[in-house]
């Protein structure tokens, strides 16, 4: 039986944040484009404006993500600094609080 390590699983987790960051730097390229292209209702340039920003904050959060892989800080919560869980990073690659301090800055 072969034991995937936590690096092992975090280097999986940098090639998910890896597309991603493409994957949103693509979208925001073809939105430009989009923009010059062809006019737009007021309706179609909001949501373009909207998907834009979602865009850039999660470019900014995997920017981030990638930063703190670089520096062997990526996947410990800011808050209690033990490990996030990887099924919480799996399902968010840009979590930097463990589901208990989450749950706190929530309450």
């Amino acid at each position: 039986m072969y034991v995937v390590s936590r690096q092992d699983e975090l280097g999986m987790l940098r090639i998910i944040l890896e597309r991603q960051y493409e994957r949103h730097r693509t979208q925001l390229a073809l939105l430009a484009r989009q923009a010059h292209q062809m006019p737009r209702d007021a309706a179609d340039l909001e949501a373009a404006s909207a998907l834009a920003a979602a865009s850039r904050l999660a470019l900014a959060d995997i920017a981030r993500a990638l930063h703190y892989l670089e520096q062997g800080r990526y996947g410990a919560c800011e808050e209690c600094h033990r490990d996030i869980p990887i099924e919480q990073l799996a399902h968010q690659p840009s979590a930097r609080f463990c589901t208990a301090c989450q749950g706190d800055a929530v309450s």
